[in-house]
């Protein structure tokens, strides 16, 4: 019973991972580069994509491997910066 339910698990990782895949490798002439993510917390600086209907982030050396348009320096930086939230206190309280 175990035994198959891990199979089952297994089967539905790999099908999962195959159909990212396959989003991925679209032809460049489909998707087109919107703007570059900055890199944050070590992690490589991305490029979102799109075919007009869906959205895909990939990294810099993806986008530039596989040839999509614009040119990645002619892309715009979409910067993110997060300000830390300050829990409210009542004004007694000071």
């Amino acid at each position: 019973m175990i035994r198959s339910f891990a199979t089952l698990l297994m089967l539905a990782v790999v099908l999962s991972a195959t159909s990212v895949v396959a989003q991925v490798s679209a032809p460049s002439e489909t998707f087109t580069g919107i703007h570059r993510n900055e890199a944050v917390s070590g992690r490589p600086e991305t490029v979102t994509i799109t075919d007009g209907k869906s959205f895909i982030q990939l990294t810099e050396r993806e986008y530039r491997a596989s040839g999509y348009r614009p040119a990645y320096e002619k892309l715009p930086t979409k910067l993110v910066r997060r300000v830390p939230v300050r829990k409210p206190f009542p004004a007694d309280q000071d």
